[in-house]
């Protein structure tokens, strides 16, 4: 295959319509999002001593019971890419070929998992999707807690919104006062935008959104509300690798057709790889933050936006950018990927035009990522892919001592 060849890949929608496309079980997130927060707390600016007990730990016992895995019966090893649970590991999988490094993906009881293994320096590896092996002790072990990160950003004199961690109702009606609205209230802990609701302005609504985002974790975020583009940077070795703008649905008013009808009008002249804009409850509930209904006449030049959710998918629009970034910007993400020591972060941002100086823009870092979902520069609407696989490969073969 060719670099820009890449496989088409779709999620489904599941039963939840606060996770989107990509569904999880509640339970298990609210417990295993609500223990990583409780394991945050006990760190520093560093790595705390639990983290490093567990990486310690499983440097010992990860390489025995990948070894017993591999011997039970119902274990087998499929080598064919197609059959990957996600298109990131599918473009990590494909990468690996390419370079003729042996990949195997492990069928465990007949089912396709996202647990992989590559043959590295004479010996197989076992990993999640993305070739990170557990002995990077560098890593932060708060990158994924939302709140703790922006506050160590800001730390650092690395922009990101004003944001308060609370676990009850009254305490996110008291943060609503505080921070002043609007405000975005999502999971402590989370990713995909999973029980997210932006632009909250009253009690009523910060208690439905409090209620949704508490499904996933004990403790919920309540971040001051950023206006602008949505974007990805992906940060490599250090090295920004992959820089992506997200736009959501939007319909634009004509003065007589109600948001309903533009949306019929926009599904009909869409390009083909963007998905059709489908209502549903949560994109009504979205737009009754901001004053409107399916059928409310928009004014003629009146944009709004439909849901917080980005990308084609959902109906919007996608652009890869890396090398048009602003130098500054670039700088800001670097200095931030350094200081959370994560070999390979993915940083979600929101920023008016990430091509103009960021220091002359009310803008933000919200979200880091400590699996990051590479593949999201591998489809633009517009613009050129960034092969980051690429960069991933690179990054383990350069450095074998993290093997």
């Amino acid at each position: 295959m060719t670099e820009g060849a890449f496989h088409e890949y779709r999620e489904r929608a599941g039963a939840c319509p606060d996770c989107g496309n990509s569904p999880v079980n509640h339970f298990e997130s609210y417990c295993s999002h609500t223990l990583s927060v409780w394991i945050s707390a006990f760190s520093g600016s560093g790595v705390s001593p639990v983290a490093r007990a567990s990486r310690f730990l499983a440097r010992i016992v990860e390489p025995f019971i990948f070894r017993s895995l591999a011997a039970l019966p119902m274990t087998a090893f499929s080598r064919d890419p197609s059959r990957a649970v996600t298109y990131r590991s599918q473009v990590v999988w494909e990468e690996a070929a390419r370079r003729g490094i042996d990949m195997e993906q492990v069928i465990f009881f007949g089912k396709p998992t996202e647990l992989y293994r590559a043959r590295l320096d004479g010996a197989w590896r076992y990993f999640q999707s993305l070739p990170l092996f557990s002995s990077v002790d560098a890593a932060v072990d708060w990158v994924d807690d939302k709140f703790r990160l922006k506050v160590e950003l800001a730390r650092a004199g690395i922009p990101a919104p004003r944001a308060l961690s609370v676990a009850s109702e009254s305490a996110a009606q008291r943060a609503l006062d505080t921070i002043g609205t609007p405000v975005v209230v999502k999971p402590r802990e989370g990713s995909r935008g999973r029980h997210t609701t932006v632009n909250v302005r009253t009690r009523a609504q910060m208690t439905e959104a409090f209620r949704s985002a508490q499904q996933l974790c004990r403790y919920v975020v309540i971040e001051r509300y950023l206006s602008g583009s949505v974007c990805r940077g992906t940060v490599v070795g250090g090295t920004l690798s992959g820089f992506f703008q997200a736009q959501p649905p939007k319909v634009v008013g004509d003065g007589t057709s109600t948001v309903r009808a533009l949306i019929a009008q926009q599904n009909a002249s869409k390009p083909e790889r963007v998905g059709d804009i489908v209502l549903s409850s949560e994109h009504e509930r979205f737009l009754a933050r901001l004053g409107y209904t399916a059928d409310s006449v928009l004014p003629l030049g009146t944009v709004v936006s439909l849901t917080h959710r980005t990308g084609r998918l959902f109906g919007g629009r996608t652009r890869e950018l890396l090398g048009s970034e602003h130098k500054k910007l670039r700088a800001y993400l670097e200095r931030a990927a350094k200081l959370l020591g994560s070999p390979v972060v993915g940083f979600d941002l929101i920023i008016p035009d990430p091509e103009q100086d960021p220091d002359l823009q009310e803008w933000g870092i919200i979200e880091a990522n400590s699996l990051p979902y590479i593949d999201l520069h591998y489809l633009p609407l517009e613009g050129e892919p960034s092969i980051v696989a690429r960069d991933v490969w690179d990054f383990v073969e350069a450095h074998p001592e993290l093997l």
